[in-house]
């Protein structure tokens, strides 16, 4: 340590062109002692480091060499933090008790570092929903949301900020505090002054058509988004046919069928369709639903082993920033949804070996 301190002074003081009687002067010590650090022959006192630091325009990390092992260790704590949720896999308890107690310690060590906020916040919401106890859920959420909270305020990615404010509201939402959901609500923008259709006003600029584009398309995946929490809403009229309606409106406006990563919405849209359907006793289009939904459900988990592509039909192939949040289908989810079916629907779907993984 004394030796690192010793040589770090005589390199700041070099970068930056400085004798050792100026460093003193500064100090308001003497030159003397400036070349015994410097020699390694002794070590300033504690107090005297913070005026060193500040001197050099550096952190008392950086001054002492820490800076670099600091920035490694959080960049391996970043990394297994965003391994611990992968898409479409579901930690059991125990996972996500040890997944929280080396969070709890990284932010011990790093607490205003906003990636380790939000992946705790993550798995306290995971652990609340496992947890049957009342009192013990309801902690978990208020811990997440304040987590949540911060995270937002110090991320600098726009994209992971829209992500986490989300996460918030659902948060928020399942800790009925609506007030707070109505002060978020009042302090962002109307749905005719959002980001996405701002920029369409925009005719005579060189990225008009990638801006038409983007706003369709986030137009499109916020009404699917829409229309899946809010289920029970939409499904008093036993109709199915706004759900079916939007799938077609999907297929019209990609047209070539290259869903990509879309291919969750329309599988959700289905899976939401034959719900209805089941409930109308129409067993037969029930199946055929959920057919397609399974269709555009393995086409979305082929899609998702890749970063998400642009589309490649002319209506929106122009556009550049896709939407960042999807719900990961997988067989799981579709085991759910046959839970909510009948007997006779369930019967029809074991007799088909395409279904044998899901059965």
């Amino acid at each position: 340590m004394r030796i690192m301190l010793g040589d770090k002074i005589k390199e700041l003081r070099k970068r930056d062109r400085r004798t050792q009687d100026e460093l003193a002067t500064a100090l308001g010590i003497t030159n003397q002692a400036v070349s015994r650090w410097e020699a390694n022959k002794a070590y300033p006192d504690m107090e005297m480091i913070p005026a060193i630091a500040n001197y050099f325009h550096v952190s008392i990390d950086e001054l002492f060499g820490y800076n670099n092992d600091r920035e490694s260790t959080l960049s391996r704590y970043i990394e297994k933090a965003n391994r611990l949720l992968e898409p479409g896999v579901i930690p059991d308890k125990k996972q996500l008790k040890r997944h929280e107690q080396f969070l709890r310690e990284a932010l011990s060590e790093f607490p205003n570092e906003w990636h380790l906020q939000e992946r705790l916040a993550m798995i306290l919401s995971m652990i609340a929903s496992n947890d049957k106890r009342k009192k013990n859920e309801t902690a978990a959420l208020k811990e997440a949301a304040k987590l949540f909270e911060q995270a937002y305020q110090n991320c600098d990615d726009i994209h992971m900020k829209e992500l986490i404010h989300f996460s918030l509201i659902g948060v928020l939402g399942r800790l009925r505090d609506y007030q707070k959901i109505e002060e978020i609500a009042l302090q962002s923008s109307s749905l005719s002054s959002c980001r996405e259709l701002v920029r369409t006003v925009m005719i005579h600029d060189s990225k008009y058509d990638r801006y038409v584009s983007e706003a369709l398309l986030s137009l499109l995946h916020q009404l699917a988004d829409l229309l899946d929490m809010n289920f029970e809403h939409f499904a008093t009229a036993n109709n199915p046919d706004i759900y079916l309606s939007l799938a077609m409106l999907y297929k019209s406006t990609f047209g070539d069928g290259n869903y990509g990563w879309f291919n969750s919405d329309i599988c959700l849209l289905y899976l939401n369709a034959a719900r209805i359907c089941n409930r109308n006793k129409d067993y037969k289009q029930t199946t055929d639903c959920f057919g397609k939904a399974y269709e555009h459900g393995t086409s979305f988990m082929e899609a998702a082993k890749e970063p998400i592509k642009r589309p490649t039909n002319a209506g929106v192939s122009d556009a550049v920033e896709l939407p960042s949040r999807f719900v990961y289908i997988s067989e799981s989810l579709f085991k759910q949804y046959i839970g909510l079916f009948s007997e006779d629907v369930i019967s029809k779907l074991r007799s088909n070996p395409k279904y044998a993984a899901i059965l």
